[in-house]
């Protein structure tokens, strides 16, 4: 048999660009201080890069903050495309939304969100305004056609972020769950029964909402 042509070797990837250094550096720091407690000069020496860097990319210290908080926002864009395509179930619509809410990785933008959580600053405020709200909005659309009417009211609103926040809240609290009640989700280590079942009650909220507006 005619011998194998050598494999050829996988290329190393490129380092990564002063640009993308300074954001990594600006997440960690971020997330471990918050975006007060860090300075850019701590930044740039961070990412071995001169201080004129954050200037050159981003305008200002405000500018980086700005990209280092779009970057987990776009993602998360990207995790709920399609959520609300009118093909689907209500079931599978708010199991898609609210799937990536469960999960806390431990990574650096969990850690800087969740204090931005705690004491918002402008900047963060401004950006969920502006990115997030447009999602949070969709979702409320979705149950309101769910729900019988053609625009959401306050209560759908509340019901949309109520529910974000019930699976927000198994990230954040994890450990005192499990601390509590090991045995609770001992067999549901990804969360997927927990995600099946917060949507099995969305569903049910949705029909609350739905029965009380054909009331009225």
């Amino acid at each position: 048999m005619p011998a194998r042509p050598p494999a050829r070797p996988v290329p190393p990837a490129p380092p990564p660009s002063p640009r993308d250094r300074l954001l990594a550096e600006a997440m960690r720091l971020f997330g471990e201080r918050g975006v007060d407690a860090v300075t850019t000069r701590e930044i740039c020496a961070a990412a071995g890069v001169n201080p004129g860097a954050i200037h050159y990319h981003f305008g200002d210290k405000d500018g980086l903050y700005r990209e280092v908080l779009r970057l987990p926002v776009a993602e998360l864009d990207r995790q709920l495309a399609g959520f609300d395509d009118p093909g689907l179930s209500l079931h599978e619509s708010i199991r898609r939304f609210i799937q990536p809410f469960l999960f806390d990785d431990g990574s650096c933008n969990a850690q800087l969100f969740f204090r931005e959580m705690q004491a918002p600053s402008p900047v963060f405020m401004e950006t969920v305004a502006r990115e997030v709200g447009p999602l949070f909005d969709r979702f409320a659309r979705l149950l309101a056609r769910h729900a019988g009417m053609e625009q959401p009211n306050a209560a759908i609103h509340q019901l949309a972020m109520g529910l974000q926040a019930m699976a927000h809240d198994y990230s954040m609290t994890r450990p005192m769950l499990d601390a509590f009640h090991p045995e609770l989700l001992a067999d549901d280590p990804l969360l997927e029964q927990t995600c099946h079942r917060l949507a099995d009650w969305g569903c049910a909220l949705v029909e609350f909402e739905r029965q009380r507006h054909a009331s009225r």
